[in-house]
C-alpha cells in the first residue's frame, strides 16, 4: 500500500516517495518550460530515461532540483539524486525512488525547467512552448488551425495542428516557410498526397 504524507493527496506508489523541495517551487507556470518527459525505467535501482523534446539541446537546466508535472500529479519541485548520460540516453535517479516499481509511476510525467536556465534560441530556432498555440497558415489551403502538440519522429519534429480536422506537419525546411513569433503565425506550404 502506498504511503501518504500528512495533508497530501493520495499518490500512487513511487510518486509518494519523491522528495519535494518546496523552497524551489516559487516559479509561476509561465516561468517554466517542458523540456522532456519521463520514459521507461532503466536498470534495477530506480533510474528513468528522460526523453528530451529537443535531443540536441544543451542541458544547462539539469540540476539537483527539477519540476515534474503530470495527469493527477500537480507540478512540484523534486530532488534529483543523479543524472547520467548512457550512450545518448539521459538518465535520472530521483531521491526516494529505489526500485523499477517505484520509478514506473514516474513514466509520462513532464520535466519542466525555468526559462532562465535555458540557452537563448538561435535566430532560426523556436522552442516547442513558443510553437504551441501558434496559428498555421498554408499557402494553398489557408488556415489549418493551431499547433496543439509537437513530437519527435526520428529525423524531425512533427506538429499536431488542430482545426476543422487534425493535420500532422513535419517541421522541415521544405514545408515551413516562416515563423512569426510576434504575430504567432507559422506559414507553410504543405500539400497532401
Amino acid at each position: 500500500m502506498a504511503r501518504k504524507r500528512p495533508g497530501a493527496p493520495f499518490a500512487p506508489r513511487g510518486l509518494d516517495r519523491l522528495v519535494p523541495c518546496p523552497e524551489f517551487d516559487h516559479y509561476a507556470d509561465d516561468e517554466l518550460i517542458a523540456v522532456g518527459k519521463i520514459g521507461k525505467t532503466w536498470g534495477i535501482r530506480g533510474h528513468v530515461i528522460v526523453r528530451l523534446h529537443n535531443p540536441d539541446s544543451e542541458l544547462g537546466w539539469v540540476a539537483d532540483v527539477i519540476h515534474l508535472r503530470g495527469e493527477g500529479f500537480p507540478r512540484a519541485a523534486v530532488s534529483v539524486d543523479t543524472w547520467e548520460d548512457k550512450g545518448g540516453k539521459l538518465l535520472a535517479k530521483f531521491e526516494g525512488i529505489h526500485s523499477p516499481q517505484d520509478a514506473q509511476a514516474l513514466t509520462h510525467l513532464e520535466v519542466l525547467a525555468p526559462f532562465e536556465d535555458l540557452p537563448e534560441a538561435e535566430e532560426d530556432e523556436v522552442y516547442v512552448h513558443e510553437l504551441l498555440g501558434m496559428r498555421v497558415l498554408d499557402a494553398v489551403r489557408g488556415d489549418l488551425g493551431v499547433i496543439e502538440n509537437v513530437f519527435f519522429a526520428g529525423a524531425n519534429d512533427v506538429w499536431v495542428v488542430k482545426g476543422a480536422e487534425e493535420t500532422l506537419i513535419p517541421a522541415i525546411s521544405q514545408i515551413v516557410q516562416s515563423i512569426d513569433r510576434e504575430a504567432r503565425e507559422v506559414h507553410v506550404l504543405f500539400e497532401l498526397d
